[in-house]
């Protein structure tokens, strides 16, 4: 039977316990459904909290679309993105030591 590890509980579990999102050919969504239920209803208390959106987009300043960008550790609010922002943010870790990786190749290219 074939597995996968959830990377919210780390438990390793049978494919079956992955949704497989429908909007993306084969992409199984990474948390375990106990898991992601558990995401979903802590991201939709954090919509209903959040402080009211800002008028462009925290990291790059476009007025733009806005979205919610919390952290994917502790859930928690930390302010509203565009999609472009939000999604290269995570595409590179989420996380500070990402971003300063990706920096430090810039400077180091950097003509």
């Amino acid at each position: 039977m074939m597995s996968h590890s959830c990377r919210t509980c780390k438990k390793e579990l049978p494919l079956e316990s992955f949704r497989v999102r429908k909007d993306r050919t084969n992409y199984r969504v990474k948390s375990c459904r106990s898991c992601e239920k558990k995401e979903n209803a802590i991201l939709s208390r954090l919509h209903k909290t959040a402080p009211d959106k800002a008028d462009a987009c925290e990291c790059c300043g476009e007025d733009t679309s806005l979205h919610l960008d919390h952290c994917h550790d502790s859930l928690s609010f930390r302010g509203w993105l565009c999609l472009k922002c939000n999604h290269g943010i995570g595409n590179l870790g989420d996380n500070i030591s990402g971003l300063e990786r990706a920096l430090s190749y810039l400077r180091r290219k950097h003509l």
